[in-house]
């Protein structure tokens, strides 16, 4: 059927008279936010030529600009031209950008063009980090409309599965990873968020209607960034388009979208943009069986953006989840597993909503507040069915986590050489923690952790921008702290130089030390009537860091960053290998821990890239790496997450048909090294009937792998531009090959021995969305 409506559009008339859109946007300086007038912004390539410039308020429209691929330029005197690259334009949507413009450091008459692909949004990153397109989650194969999953193509990121969208940075756990919406830090954002992999989820809970371009770090990022050790993905939300009302509706295997934006009323500058969404799943679920264990997500998030002449502009903002599966045990005449045997009900939300304030103050300053408030739950409930079919509780859990946030960043030039920006964040997290599990066959659930309570986390950061001369930039600051649980404190200096040889060829060189809380049931293991987790150190993580970047072409880049990362203070259990570097999940985790385990990872990244330019593009990525720790026992291991190697090979071509519309296809292979092989106590198991994990016969956790995974994943698409509306048909499809692999181990009922089960999940999304 999809085919078919391609073959449809592709044979439509070829007498379409050309379609255009208007662009509009807002140029300002990236460090103080001040409106840059007079800048020059044009369409290039355009015949006649596209062309304006930003009003005395920074602010600017194109009209009449071709529906396709299209790369805008801005430029003004004393700051760095940006380019930006693969913009695509439809009729169905006006586009809105804000554009940070960096200050040129360069001679009077030496031009330097930044390239949005290649420049992350935050000019104090020195190396390691990577800005990305909302239209990228859609267009590159395996993204699925999901940051996550499209990071899983860039160079030092890996998933731990291919079901689950948690990543895997330079061999880190996934929990490691901050995520930050609009500069406040929030959960986990994703659906069915750390159900199966700590960090991760199911797909992400913010839409790509509701996404601006981001920042996406795998190391040694700047001080800002506290409260992470191995990534950070620094999200934007948009606003909505100040000129005129919008929408967009979407239907797809994975769910339902809607999206409006817009002015509140006409002629205001305060806008509006809001998204609901609902799982395809859920809305047949009454024409199911009951059995089918369908899979319920909705969220809802939105935007308000209230300017004023003189007192800063207010934003309002705000994402919502709620997730839930039911499953039945199977038919006894099934049972192979005691997973067969479990009926079960989950119910998982999170939210987060900030008010912000920020405002232009006298000498090159700017100054912005928010308030926030976030928070997830995690209610669930097992019970197992016996031999003659008589249900008894296996397991329950109830995890509630809450945090008030109130932050404040200064930012400030103090001359055309030295800019600074400096910020503070204090938290109030409360908990409330009540989790059992059935230690053995009938026998009434244990109590794990129970705890309810509050504690507070403070966080101080500085970092200042310094043009050490004209081919020399110093990134420098400082990242404290403060966790008053255990009155445990952390200082983290950052660093980064950045030389550029020549307006092509650039060396980067970056250290810092970065540190990240443990999900609180860590800390609340009970242990003969104490909480002896409650006093563990923070995890610290020193990062070394270099990078050669160069331009072979306009539209060809290189980058090449060999790392080493050395982990100390590792909570680790004080007789095993168990180590929260390795927790796939933390809900039931019951383990005594101590900081005296040592770490180290250690590698390579490569990235060769071709911009979309003659309707193709492509992009390689290589990982070499290798990921160790030591436990208390002093035996270094392998982590969990140690793949040794990853690579990407994504290629794309794009036809444009009928003058208007566009045909999209893209196809990724990704390689992955095999996942890591947890020894199971084989002796133990097979008497309690039940997997249990043990170093025994002189098996060392980890030092085995499955096979590999080569994963193919492809996107097809193609877009159709009227004069009133665009439209859309798109299939997406992850793991199109069918690669098999590890999923759990479990006790087989029917033969009685320990068993390996692999799934072949392939992930297909039919879609079709309409903009107008």
């Amino acid at each position: 059927m999809f085919l078919g409506l391609l073959f449809v559009g592709l044979t439509g008339s070829l007498s379409a008279q050309n379609v255009t859109q208007t662009i509009n946007g807002k140029v300002f300086d990236d460090i103080t936010n001040e409106s840059l007038p007079f800048a020059s912004i044009v369409v290039k390539g355009s015949e006649p030529l596209i062309g304006t410039v930003s009003d005395t308020e920074g602010n600017f429209i194109l009209e009449n600009v071709p529906v396709g691929r299209q790369i805008l330029s801005i430029s003004m005197v004393g700051y760095d031209t940006y380019e930006m690259k693969e913009l695509l334009v439809s009729s169905g949507q006006e586009i809105n950008l804000n554009i940070g413009m960096q200050q040129s450091n360069a001679e009077l008459d030496e031009v330097v063009v930044r390239v949005n692909k290649s420049t992350p949004l935050n000019s104090m990153a020195t190396l390691s980090s990577r800005q990305f397109t909302v239209e990228e989650t859609q267009r590159y194969a395996g993204g699925l409309d999901d940051p996550a999953r499209l990071a899983a193509s860039f160079a030092g990121v890996a998933n731990p599965s291919i079901s689950d969208n948690g990543i895997s940075v330079r061999g880190n756990n996934p929990d490691g990873l901050l995520w930050r919406i609009d500069g406040v830090e929030v959960p986990n954002p994703n659906h069915f968020a750390n159900l199966t992999i700590a960090g991760g989820g199911l797909m992400s809970a913010i839409s790509n209607q509701m996404m601006a371009n981001s920042d996406f770090y795998t190391g040694a990022f700047p001080a800002e960034y506290g409260n992470a050790s191995s990534g950070v993905f620094d999200i934007k939300l948009r606003e909505g388009n100040r000129n005129k009302r919008q929408y967009a509706f979407e239907a797809g295997i994975l769910g339902v979208d809607a999206m409006a934006q817009g002015p509140f009323k006409k002629g205001s500058d305060a806008t509006y943009i809001v998204n609901y969404r609902n799982s395809t799943m859920a809305l047949v679920a009454p024409l199911l069986p009951d059995d089918a264990g369908v899979l319920r997500y909705q969220d809802l998030s939105f935007k308000t953006n209230f300017p004023t002449k003189k007192s800063g502009t207010f934003t309002l903002w705000g994402i919502g989840t709620i997730d839930g599966v039911n499953m039945d045990a199977a038919d006894s005449i099934d049972w192979e597993s005691d997973f067969d045997r479990d009926n079960s009900e989950t119910s998982i939300y999170m939210f987060a909503t900030a008010l912000s304030h920020k405002i232009n103050l006298p000498g090159k300053a700017f100054l912005k507040t928010a308030v926030s408030y976030s928070g997830s739950g995690l209610e669930f409930e097992e019970q197992r069915l016996d031999f003659n079919l008589n249900p008894y509780p296996q397991s329950k859990a109830q995890n509630t986590t809450s945090q008030i946030t109130v932050q404040s960043d200064f930012t400030k030039r103090f001359n055309e050489t030295h800019s600074n920006k400096t910020g503070v964040r204090y938290n109030h997290l409360s908990f409330d923690i009540d989790v059992a599990e059935s230690l053995a066959e009938g026998e009434t659930p244990t109590q794990i952790a129970k705890q309810t309570g509050s504690t507070d986390f403070v966080q101080f950061y500085t970092q200042s921008k310094i043009n050490l001369s004209q081919s020399l930039v110093l990134n420098a600051g400082v990242n404290a702290q403060y966790l008053l649980l255990n009155d445990n404190f952390s200082i983290e200096p950052r660093i980064g130089l950045k030389y550029n040889i020549n307006n092509k060829h650039s060396l980067g060189l970056a250290y810092g030390i970065h540190s990240r809380l443990e999900q609180l049931p860590v800390y609340f293991v009970s242990a003969n009537g104490s909480t002896p987790n409650k006093d563990l150190d923070f995890m610290k993580s020193a990062h070394y860091v270099f990078s050669y970047q160069a331009k072979l072409t306009d539209n060809l880049h290189l980058r090449i960053e060999p790392y080493y990362q050395q982990l100390n203070n590792v909570p680790v259990s004080p007789d095993s290998y168990i180590s929260t570097l390795n927790n796939n999940n933390t809900l039931f985790f019951n383990e005594v821990l101590v900081s005296k385990g040592k770490g180290r990872n250690v590698g390579i990244d490569f990235t060769l890239e071709k911009f979309l330019s003659r309707g193709y593009y492509y992009m390689l990525t290589a990982s070499v790496f290798d990921s160790k720790y030591s436990a208390a026992d002093g035996i270094e291991r392998n982590t969990r997450f140690n793949r040794n190697y990853v690579f990407n090979l994504m290629a794309g071509k794009e036809w444009q048909t009928a003058k208007n519309n566009i045909l999209s296809a893209n196809v990724r292979l990704n390689y992955l090294g095999g996942n890591r092989i947890e020894p199971i106590d084989m002796d133990t198991s097979l008497q309690q009937h039940d997997v249990v994990y043990g170093e025994t016969n002189g098996n060392i956790a980890f030092s085995q792998k499955h096979d590999d995974l080569p994963v193919v994943s492809f996107t097809l698409s193609y877009r159709k531009n009227k004069a009133k509306y665009s439209s859309v048909w798109s299939l997406q499809v992850l793991n199109a090959n069918c690669t098999e692999e590890y999923s759990n181990d479990f006790y087989n009922l029917k033969t009685n021995q320990i068993d390996t089960k692999y799934d072949g999940l392939v992930i297909p999304n039919l879609s079709y969305k309409i903009e107008f």
